[in-house]
Order: structure tokens, then C-alpha cells, then sequence
């Protein structure tokens, strides 16, 4: 007998037993890292500026373009001064998948990948959106696959990308209920629930549960 359990944004079909037990995965919203000093962060930013080549350089990743690429480059450079290795890597692939001709933000990827040790992703050079969904797409063929802990990670990185998708929230909330941590997967569940407040099956599905706020 096969059992049918509809959770949001997925559905989940599998064998009547619980999953096997996997290490746990980190919680829905892992701690930021703790701001380095001021002077650490001056150097952080110094380190990829200097990787860049000069203000030229640095013009050029800032250079306009049709999508936001601008804020995205800045923003893994402040991501990555601040420690938020994994943020500035992802950051800086949206940046590049903004405006792919653009030699300073492709050099910005590179240095970040390689003072963080986190390999860009060859399919992830896409703008923002798109990277978004690229992330939930490999979360949600995770899922399928029975690898509930990659599709947590893949959600993660979508939700460091947007912390406000609500897809994201739902995906991550029924990769960790199949995973039997029904805590974090509330926690999640209620995140999507005030992104997605007029989303009449989440609320039935979290009021059937208990857990509607």
C-alpha cells in the first residue's frame, strides 16, 4: 500500500514507513555569522577590490544594466565583507546572469569562489529570479529522489537569494516534515503562511494540522 500525503507545493509519494534517519539539517534560519571587526571587514572588501583591478574595475561591475545587477554585485561584496560566504557566492552569479559580458562581475565570481572554497554553479549563472528558481527546481528533484537533505539546502540557498519566497518557505517546510522534524517544518510553513496569507490550501493544510496562528 502506497500512502498519499499532500503537503504544500509538493507531493510527496512513498512507502508507509519513516525515512531513514539522515544528519540534521541546519535550522530554518541559520544564525547570520557574527559581524567580523570593522577592520577585518575593510580588509575582506580591500581583498576582492584589489581582485577586481582598480576603480575601472569597479565601475565596470556596477555598470547599469536591464535588471538589478548593480545592487546584486555590491551586494555579494558586502556579503562576502561581512562573512556571508555562501550569500556572496550566490549574489554574485545573479550579478553575473544580469549582465554576462560583464568581465568585472565575472572576476568577482571568481575571486569569491575561490577566498571562499564554494564552487560557483556552471548552470547558475542566471538574474535573480531565474537562479531562484533554478534552486527550488533542484529542491524539488531532491525531494522526488528521497534526498530530503539536499532539497533543505537547495531551498536554503533560494531563500538566501529571496528570504521573502514563499515557495522557498514551502518547499522547505515539506522536506523537513519528510525528514519527521515537524518543528522546523512548522516553522517554515508559518513563514510561507504570512507570504502567502490569501493561500486558502496552506491554511487548510496547517488548521487540519493545529498549527493555523
Amino acid at each position: 500500500m502506497r500512502a498519499r500525503l499532500l503537503l504544500p507545493g509538493i507531493l510527496l509519494l512513498g512507502a508507509c514507513r519513516t525515512p531513514a534517519p539522515l544528519p540534521p539539517p541546519p535550522p530554518v534560519e541559520a544564525s547570520a555569522p557574527a559581524p567580523p571587526p570593522a577592520r577585518t571587514t575593510d580588509l575582506r572588501r580591500r581583498l576582492i577590490l584589489d581582485r577586481l583591478g582598480g576603480p575601472e574595475a569597479f565601475n565596470e561591475m556596477l555598470r547599469p544594466d536591464d535588471l538589478d545587477g548593480p545592487v546584486l554585485a555590491g551586494g555579494a561584496l558586502e556579503a562576502f565583507a561581512q562573512g556571508s560566504e555562501l550569500r556572496a557566492v550566490l549574489l554574485a552569479q545573479a550579478a553575473l546572469g544580469a549582465d554576462p559580458g560583464n568581465g568585472a562581475r565575472r572576476r568577482l565570481l571568481k575571486a569569491l569562489a575561490e577566498e571562499t572554497g564554494i564552487a560557483a554553479d556552471p548552470e547558475g549563472t542566471l538574474p535573480l529570479r531565474a537562479l531562484v528558481q533554478h534552486e527550488l527546481s533542484r529542491s524539488e528533484a531532491a525531494f522526488f529522489e528521497g534526498s530530503y537533505g539536499p532539497a533543505v539546502q537547495a531551498c536554503r540557498r533560494a531563500l538566501l537569494l529571496d528570504p521573502d519566497d514563499a515557495m522557498a518557505w514551502l518547499r522547505l517546510g515539506s522536506s523537513f516534515y519528510a525528514l519527521g522534524d515537524e518543528a522546523r517544518a512548522r516553522a517554515a510553513w508559518d513563514r510561507a503562511r504570512r507570504l502567502k496569507a490569501d493561500d486558502p490550501a496552506l491554511a487548510r493544510f496547517l488548521a487540519e494540522r493545529g498549527w493555523e496562528q
